[in-house]
């Protein structure tokens, strides 16, 4: 049996990758395909504690159910931190043999393959295990692109990729647009025909942005930043998905103008801020996150338990709060697997995709 891969790729990082892929592979398993799930590289969440990536975890729990081991599916496991430290350049061989034998196995029993390279094609350039040298090991010779940029910016990213695989003697296969902002779809359309397809790079597809599966949720954000919840009687609102943020520095008064207008947020000031923490509480707020793990007054616990409000106290300043919070990653639930599909199916092209 021929396989067929779809290798995805990004310049940029966080841009959606195990969600097409998950939406991918539902579409081909609705049509009775047999396809497999395959990461060269997972990335754990601790450098010395489970191995085990948890994007991998999830997609083997529910999409791609396989008496597989992990190690076959995801063979080799670079922790995010001190990731230069970690991954010995000498081992590089090694570690593209032991990736080539592990996806030669996947191989062998399926007709496709969905491949989620590495946050970057960046990454681990140094050691030699980026996305180009490993497509090319297990002999994939043209990448799925995905693009995030809602903003004439894309076309530079997009280049700057194309200019680099060929330089690579390795093809785009396609684009695929994924969290694009409404209004910037037509621009998107303007740019195809005038810059894009004149250099040959097709669009396979242009996903909006999904407020549904791209917020993250308030446990996650807590996680992100470190922080404690102080109200477990609002743990029930951990759940709850956060679609802005602001920031909480001006007086009540001026703040209730910004809060009045915005939804589904995060509320980010001092434990000393009272004033601002019970006017954001009178809100559409999702959490409120106190700075400098200050705890609130009493008032504001109380009417945060009434709203059923986590608050969460972070241990490090606004700044950093905000920076561990832009670094988040959503991830996907269980209940939330068909919306990957439903997001995709109707604006991918297919034919072009699969061949």
């Amino acid at each position: 049996m021929m396989v067929k891969t779809i290798y995805l790729c990004s310049l940029r990082e966080r841009v959606g990758k195990s969600l097409i892929s998950i939406g991918i592979m539902q579409k081909l398993q609705n049509e009775g395909k047999k396809v497999a799930y395959f990461k060269p590289i997972g990335i754990p969440k601790g450098a010395f504690t489970n191995k085990a990536d948890r994007d991998v975890g999830f997609i083997q729990n529910t999409i791609f159910k396989t008496t597989l081991p992990y190690d076959i599916i995801s063979p080799v496991s670079i922790p995010d931190c001190y990731y230069v430290d970690l991954i010995d350049v000498k081992r590089k061989e090694e570690n593209l043999g032991t990736i080539k034998n592990a996806y030669d196995e996947i191989a062998k029993n399926f007709e496709y393959v969905i491949i989620e390279g590495s946050p970057s094609i960046k990454r681990y350039t140094r050691v030699g295990l980026d996305d180009v040298t490993i497509a090319k090991s297990i002999g994939i010779n043209d990448l799925v692109f995905i693009e995030t940029q809602s903003s004439d910016k894309c076309i530079d990213n997009i280049f700057f990729s194309k200019n680099y695989f060929e330089f690579r003697k390795i093809k785009i296969k396609g684009i695929i647009f994924n969290k694009i902002d409404y209004d910037y779809k037509a621009r998107i359309e303007e740019l195809e025909e005038n810059h894009i397809k004149r250099y040959g790079i097709p669009i396979l597809g242009i996903i909006e942005k999904s407020i549904e599966l791209f917020a993250p949720r308030v446990i996650e954000i807590q996680e992100g930043i470190g922080g404690e919840l102080i109200n477990e009687i609002a743990s029930a609102s951990l759940n709850n998905r956060v679609e802005t943020t602001i920031i909480g520095a001006m007086n009540a008064q001026a703040a209730l103008k910004y809060l009045r207008q915005i939804k589904a947020a995060a509320v980010i000031t001092g434990g000393d801020r009272t004033d601002l923490a019970l006017a954001a509480l009178n809100e559409d707020v999702k959490c409120l996150i106190l700075t400098g793990f200050i705890k609130p007054d009493i008032k504001v616990i109380h009417t945060a338990n009434e709203k059923g409000i986590p608050i969460i106290l972070s241990p490090s300043d606004t700044y950093t709060t905000l920076r561990n919070m832009d670094r988040v990653k959503p991830g996907i639930q269980e209940d939330e697997i068909d919306l990957a599909l439903k997001l995709i199916e109707n604006v991918i092209d297919w034919d072009l995709l699969l061949n």
